[in-house]
């Protein structure tokens, strides 16, 4: 609803493609980085949203080294708001 509402008003915004930790376990999250990594080969870019928690933090950690070998960048969401 804020992501239209947003647009609606002529707001720069953007909206989540992927949560990535809904499920707190790290093979989950790493599947989640991987649909969200390939949404942004597809796209261009795609935002992902997640919590500050230990299997989050162990699955990026372990995935991001990989993910940007394969030209995947992580960037600020604002640099994907439009």
């Amino acid at each position: 609803m804020g992501y239209s509402l947003a647009r609606e008003m002529g707001l720069e915004t953007a909206a989540r493609h992927v949560f990535l930790d809904n499920v707190q376990d790290v093979d989950a999250i790493r599947g989640q980085l991987e649909e969200l990594a390939g949404l942004a080969r597809k796209k261009g870019a795609a935002i992902g949203i997640c919590h500050p928690r230990k299997t989050t933090i162990l699955a990026l950690t372990a995935a991001m080294p990989l993910l940007h070998k394969e030209g995947i960048n992580f960037v600020y969401v604002s640099e994907l708001v439009r």
